[in-house]
């Protein structure tokens, strides 16, 4: 049987499996209020259309927005083909209703004899250089031309009686397809085609065409020329006379379709549709992807390469889905093979092979094989939750596992032994310049210096007894060790506690790389990254302002041979080549956004292998992914209620007059998630929003220009500014011309009492202040969003997104202004460091949503036991700072054992499962006396590591006088 189906693989050419791939889905949240989707198309601008079964919409940069009346669109038209030539402009768009034609902004009807001209389902249109079209009309072939200076529109057949009664196949035609020099026609089963001078010539069986419903024509790049029906595809190489077979097995093709699609990417592969999914000729063979590979379980009816190689696809009931990363990134889950996820670390064997360590062991991906195998690491018990790899210089290969012990696979005899059994379990392996493996671990640093060496501790006197999770090397062999209690460095058999002067990190440090220039990038236990320059032993910290660095949570640093420096968090992975930050995530195709600590690898090639919380992701062209391509902000339109304006017009504002209304899009490659933008009049202050549509009313007269910027969080930039002028006219009684009337009226009518002088002047005053009144009432509104907007960001910046309680940075300061002389209300504060025992078991047998429940049940129950004046803060991962001002020693220590009993003592439930979570808690009660935030803060982590070490589930106290 097995034989059987490699011998069917090989007769069809099939790859029967593949990566797993990133898609961004667009539904109904994102605009398409149909989701079944006719056809794809991108115009001359940059536009990518979508027709529907309800109508045209166009991509704006991160949703859809359907044509309507503004654009020349009925609702809810039935969209059933679209084409452009890119030489003429012109966008043609085939609905039910009849065939409307426009620049991408605004479209009108086709009306040849004053009647809608309705074009057969489902059959492709050709728009020629000279700006005819070629379409399908009752099965015939038809030309449309005209339409140009006042011109009407002109249809004619493009056969006669004579052609249709020499070639009668020519009475049905299912599809057209210009090429150079020729056209090709699907033509009653047959396909035929046309020279330039009208020549018309069957293709049949005697050329490899045999009988279907040919409905898919594509020239690809390399001259040859595909053709799709029902139940056959074919091949004609170029320069070939005779089509060949590239048919897909039975099981993938006979779905009938009016448009059966052909495309081309970037490396010259055609792709289609199958029953399941899709198809991709590699060359020799089809590689066939479906769901199992992240493709829409749904029929894909439509399919285009956008500009930036980006492949869209278009779903019978779906939406649409956008391919992340189409060509640049591969993914690697379960359903190439893995058998357990998350993965931990990576490291290639040898020249063929590279191998994963994950949470129940490990996988070994063959070069150019498409399917993951088991690794041959065989001990008893079994490896488990392998956190680092380390490859030695004999070929070894050396694995920290979790569970304490170090193994070390042989592959020459294809044997494991177990080489150390560590009294703390293992965070990373690094192999020096000499030949000897260190060791990080969460209670200190080991060295084994050779093969049938024992691991040996290194004193903590010399180094530290807490945790180091992450070694880099320099090229002088000076070592670098991150820990919690600072950065250490091992040079000339001497170890150093690096001096970070005034810039204190109270959590240490958890990630290091060297930069080319010798610095240091470091990653904290904390959010942020930080820069070091070294000077001696001292450290110049510099942290790194950025919008997605400040929010991230580092997992990895690491250096590729280009000298850029790769971040690895929560959030996906930002990288920074020297010039530039770049945030690539899920939206660019990696297969996930959340990394491993030690999921960092650089292959022989220069690509770059990234693990994730499912699977691994490989970024094939890294320069590609990186590559910066601008986006530009159009408008689309500006109306005021249902008139268009045009750049340069006057217009009215104010009294009874309907708003401005803008609306724009972004043009370009798209980020996955929406767009944010920022606009201004003239030289006012910019005004963010998410918004692609902006309301203008109650300017006063004048002169203005409307800037529209795009804002590119992954590349740290905006965009060129979109420009609109308008002007403003005056009231129509500040007009010269009312002037001059008064002043007219004035002399004529001197003699006139002084009480209708006043009258009238009080009238006007009464208009004047009441659009006084309104221009008030307006700058208030807008002051009172500025104020919300600037509250809201404060509470962002100031709090956990999880927890609601502060966030580290804010629960340090408030400890920090506590502390200030004068500020400390007596008798005195107490500190106290929670922490969720045992919680990573939670995170590891039901997931971290159900951790982050938990932690959110802790947090809130907690603050359900404080007073008003105590502060609660989310420390780091579930570890929670409670701060008690005004309160003496033994009042603190009775409301800590009453908060640690309540809470420990609260149930939780996740997807059925019940469990509990108790506390520990490290409480530190000082008086009057001075001291600081890093000495309060390691006094409490002290107390906490006792009552963990005292069994958890406990509160211990520093004993008095204790520091």
């Amino acid at each position: 049987m097995l034989l059987l189906v490699a011998a069917l693989l090989s007769l069809f050419g099939l790859s029967a499996s593949a990566q797993q791939y990133s898609l961004t889905t667009y539904d109904r949240k994102s605009g398409l209020e149909s989701q079944a989707i006719n056809v794809l198309l991108q115009d001359q601008r940059g536009f990518v259309w979508a027709g529907t079964e309800m109508g045209l919409y166009r991509f704006d940069g991160g949703s859809f927005e359907r044509m309507g009346a503004a654009q020349g669109f009925a609702r809810g038209e039935y969209v059933t083909a679209m084409v452009q030539n890119p030489r003429i402009g012109q966008l043609w768009v085939a609905t039910q209703s009849g065939l409307r034609v426009g620049d991408g902004l605004h479209f009108s009807k086709v009306e040849p004899a004053g009647q809608p001209l309705v074009v057969d389902v489902g059959r492709q249109m050709v728009a020629l250089d000279d700006g005819r079209l070629l379409l399908v009309k009752n099965d015939r072939l038809m030309v449309l031309s005209g339409g140009h200076g006042g011109q009407g529109w002109q249809l004619r057949p493009m056969f006669d009686e004579a052609q249709l009664a020499a070639v009668p196949q020519l009475r049905r035609i299912t599809v057209i397809h210009a090429t150079p020099g020729r056209l090709w026609i699907g033509c009653d089963g047959s396909l035929c085609s046309v020279d330039d001078a009208g020549k018309v010539t069957v293709h049949g069986e005697a050329e490899g065409v045999p009988r279907d419903s040919w409905t898919g024509l594509l020239l690809d790049s390399h001259g040859s020329l595909w053709l799709r029906g029902v139940h056959h595809l074919r091949e004609l190489p170029a320069g070939a006379t005779r089509f060949v077979p590239r048919d897909l097995p039975a099981g993938d093709m006979g779905v009938v379709s009016d448009n059966e699609i052909l495309v081309e990417d970037a490396q010259g592969r055609v792709l289609t549709p199958t029953n399941r999914g899709l198809a991709r000729w590699e060359g020799a063979g089809w590689t066939l992807m479906d769901s199992t590979n992240g493709l829409p379980d749904i029929e894909i009816t439509a399919l285009l390469f956008d500009s930036h190689g980006t492949l869209w696809l278009g779903t019978y009931g779906r939406g649409i889905s956008r391919w992340n990363g189409y060509g640049l990134v591969q993914g690697w889950g379960r359903g190439q093979g893995f058998e357990s996820v998350p993965n931990w670390s990576i490291l290639r064997f040898d020249a063929q092979h590279i191998w994963f360590a994950n949470e129940l062991g490990g996988s070994v991906l063959a070069d150019g094989q498409t399917r993951l195998q088991p690794w041959p690491i065989r001990f008893d018990p079994a490896p488990r939750q392998i956190l680092s790899l380390a490859r030695a210089n004999d070929g070894a290969i050396w694995a920290g596992l979790y569970d304490r012990r170090v193994l070390r696979y042989d592959p020459a005899s294809q044997r494991t032994t177990l080489a150390a059994e560590l009294p703390a379990f293992v965070k990373f392996l690094h192999f020096d310049r000499q030949g000897r493996l260190w060791i990080a671990t969460v209670n200190g640093i080991y060295r084994i210096d050779h093969v049938d060496a024992p691991a040996v501790r290194i004193p903590a006197t010399q180094t530290t007894d807490q945790q180091c999770s992450d070694i880099a090397e320099t090229a002088d062999g000076t070592l670098w060790f991150a820990c919690n209690a600072g950065l250490l460095r091992f040079a000339g058999g001497q170890w150093t506690r690096m001096d970070t002067g005034s810039t204190s990190i109270a959590s240490g440090f958890s990630a290091v790389a060297v930069g080319t220039d010798g610095s240091l990038w470091l990653g904290a236990n904390e959010p942020g990254l930080f820069h070091a320059a070294v000077s001696g032993n001292r450290l110049s910290l510099t942290r790194i302002v950025d919008t997605w660095l400040d929010n991230t949570l580092v997992y990895f640093v690491r250096r590729d041979h280009r000298g850029w420096i790769w971040v690895g968090g929560s959030g996906g992975v930002d990288v920074y080549d020297g010039a530039r930050w770049t945030h690539l995530s899920q939206a660019d195709g990696l297969l996930w956004d959340e990394t491993s600590q030690n999921g960092f690898f650089e292959d022989r090639d220069g690509s770059i292998w990234i693990a994730t919380a499912i699977g691994a992701s490989h970024i094939l062209q890294p320069q590609a992914m990186l590559a910066y391509q601008p986006g530009k902000v159009l408008i689309t339109s500006v109306m005021q209620g249902s008139a268009p304006v045009k750049s340069g017009d006057s217009i009215r504002l104010g009294g009874r007059h309907a708003a401005l209304t803008v609306h724009y899009a972004l043009l370009g490659k798209s980020s996955g998630g929406q767009p944010r933008y920022r606009y201004r009049l003239q030289d006012s202050e910019w005004i963010e929003t998410g918004a692609n549509v902006i309301n203008l009313a109650g300017l006063p007269s004048g002169d203005y220009r409307l800037e529209i910027e795009a804002i590119d969080d992954d590349h740290r930039t905006v965009s060129p500014p979109a420009q609109f002028d308008f002007g403003v006219p005056p009231p129509w009684w500040l007009s010269w011309w009312v002037g001059l009337l008064a002043v007219s009226l004035l002399a004529l009518l001197m003699a006139l009492s002084w009480r209708w002088r006043s009258r009238r002047l009080r009238r006007h005053n009464r208009r004047l202040e009441a659009m006084v009144a309104d221009r008030t009432v307006e700058l208030t509104e807008e002051k009172r969003e500025l104020e919300r907007a600037r509250a809201e960001l404060y509470h962002q910046a100031t709090h956990d997104s999880l927890t609601g309680m502060h966030n580290r940075r804010a629960i340090l300061d408030q400890l920090a202004a506590l502390l200030e002389p004068g500020q400390r209300p007596l008798p005195g504060l107490a500190v106290g460091l929670i922490d969720a025992d045992h919680f990573k078991r939670i995170n590891d047998t039901l997931g971290h949503q159900a951790g982050d429940a938990a932690l959110l049940a802790i947090a809130r129950h907690l603050q359900l036991h404080v007073r008003d004046g105590d502060r609660l803060g989310r420390y780091g991962g579930e570890e929670i700072l409670l701060l008690l001002p005004g309160i003496d020693r033994p009042h603190a220590e009775q409301r800590m054992r009453d908060i640690q009993t309540a809470v420990s003592a609260v149930p939780h439930h996740w997807n059925g499962h019940a469990f509990a979570v108790t506390l520990s808690i490290g409480m530190v009660w000082i008086g009057a006396e001075a001291t600081s935030v890093e000495d309060l803060i390691r006094r409490a982590d002290a107390a906490l590591y006792q009552a963990k070490s005292g069994g958890r589930d406990r509160v211990v106290v520093e004993a008095a006088g204790a520091d």
